[in-house]
């Protein structure tokens, strides 16, 4: 995964965002071994849903759990893709193991 140290993307207030595959990270931020690893676990998500259906999914999803919650973290958490990285983040050897469409084996649960 190409890794792009900037000051311009994302925002403030947040450490990294992986645009089709390609992670943008805060100038000064510390990015940990299980951070790179979440993120990858996104990568492998977006490849196999042809990038942007992935993000199409994730925004429609976001607004469901956002009425569901009534909460925008609690939202996020619950998002299926967010979900199956949280989970799997520490496992460095997931990637490996990992099935396709993983993500969508817990969706509504």
């Amino acid at each position: 995964m190409k890794v792009i140290f900037n000051s311009v993307i994302p925002f403030n207030g947040f450490t990294c965002i992986n645009l089709f595959g390609i992670l943008f990270v805060r100038k000064g931020c510390v990015m940990t071994r299980t951070d790179f690893n979440h993120e990858a676990i996104h990568t492998a998500q977006m490849k196999e849903l042809l990038y942007l259906p992935f993000y199409i999914l994730y925004v429609l999803e976001w607004l469901c759990r956002l009425i569901q919650f009534r909460d925008s973290r609690k939202a996020y958490r619950a998002i299926s893709h967010e979900r199956e990285a949280y989970d799997n983040q520490g496992n460095q050897d997931y990637l490996t193991a990992r099935k396709p469409y993983n993500q969508f084996r817990k969706l509504w649960h």
